[in-house]
């Protein structure tokens, strides 16, 4: 006798809702990752916890960096062009 066939189930969670509390989160880890000893223990499973969020956001919108600050020099807009 075989088993049913599994099949996937459609994604039922809010994903925006997930993506805002992860980064929520993963802004706090940054900031106290600031103050933890480069090498210790504790430095080091905040990086992991840090990286494992932006593979999440790397899964969930095809974007790792998607967490990660953006530039602002789009926004200032064309450089002035040079005048002789």
């Amino acid at each position: 006798m075989t088993a049913p066939r599994r099949t996937r189930s459609p994604l039922d969670f809010d994903q925006k809702q997930v993506l805002e509390k992860l980064h929520m989160a993963r802004e706090i880890l940054v900031e106290a990752r600031r103050s933890m000893r480069p090498k210790s223990g504790l430095a080091r499973a905040t990086d992991a916890v840090i990286g494992e969020i932006d593979e999440f956001a790397l899964v969930m919108t095809g974007d790792r960096n998607f967490f990660h600050a953006k530039s602002h020099a789009g926004l200032a807009g064309p450089k002035p062009e040079k005048i002789d």
